[in-house]
């Protein structure tokens, strides 16, 4: 079924000066019950892990809209790789969930702990944030092997990793935190609420934050973890992606996922 999804509302953000400032967010989908995860394939098609819903739900370029997947308790992270392989964490139960691009759906990887976002490496693993047990896990696509790559962390939902190979853990805590590479963390979080599962590069030393407890998507430099507001008045903002230049960003409390283009 078609749908009309580029509905455009406007929304007032905050600079970190204080300024005010108008933003313009275009709705491109409606109706999910808890978006958590967004991604993209080759095509430019959206996949969305809906979250209560069970369900992976797929936006084609031009609006049409399917379930993509619909067997998969709690489906949180979700990434594409170049071969438009999808991987998706079903937080529920444990698992990480490949599915082709021909649709043949297979369980990778099992016995986590509420595994929730999920990111590529620099060098193609797949990084999973083990939230109960406070991990980060890298999980070897080719040969399986599961490695423990931080430990101590207090509820990580969301990660990404920097040209560097540092990382950066968003803990529902109310943490933010940066790994680097000999292990020695830094935390970046004092200005954040409750950052959530979106999480994403943008520059070098940029990342992107969703702030669930505030309801916004914020931006940190990680050398000086200076804190600016992207977009906010977001109702219960939890998935976020960078495609294309756009921000994406799924929102629980209205069942939407939005596109947001920084001024």
């Amino acid at each position: 079924m078609k749908k009309n999804f580029l509905h455009v509302i406007t929304f007032i953000f905050l600079s970190l000066n204080g300024g005010m400032g108008m933003a313009e967010l275009t709705t491109m989908a409606k109706s999910f019950n808890a978006p958590t995860g967004i991604a993209f394939d080759s095509t430019g098609a959206m996949y969305v892990t809906n979250w209560s819903g069970n369900s992976v739900i797929k936006i084609k370029t031009n609006g049409e809209r399917q379930t993509f997947y619909s067997d998969i308790s709690s489906p949180a992270g979700i990434v594409i790789d170049k071969q438009d392989n999808i991987y998706v964490s079903s937080y529920s139960d444990d698992y990480i969930l490949k599915i082709t691009a021909n649709g043949h759906a297979q369980k990778i990887s099992e016995n986590y702990h509420t595994p929730t976002g999920i990111a590529f490496s620099n060098s193609g693993k797949l990084l999973i944030t083990n939230r109960s047990a406070g991990e980060i896990v890298s999980l070897d696509l080719n040969s399986g092997k599961k490695e423990i790559i931080v430990r101590g962390l207090s509820t990580p939902v969301g990660v990404t990793q920097l040209p560097d190979n540092s990382l950066v853990v968003s803990q529902y805590s109310g943490r933010l935190t940066l790994i680097a590479p000999n292990g020695n963390k830094t935390e970046l979080g004092r200005d954040f609420n409750r950052p959530g599962v979106g999480i994403v590069t943008i520059a070098p030393t940029q990342v992107a934050v969703i702030d669930n407890g505030a309801n916004m998507v914020r931006k940190i430099d990680v050398r000086t973890k200076e804190t600016s507001t992207l977009v906010s008045s977001l109702s219960g903002a939890v998935a976020l992606a960078y495609y294309n230049n756009h921000y994406y960003i799924g929102t629980w409390g209205d069942g939407s996922v939005y596109r947001f283009d920084e001024n």
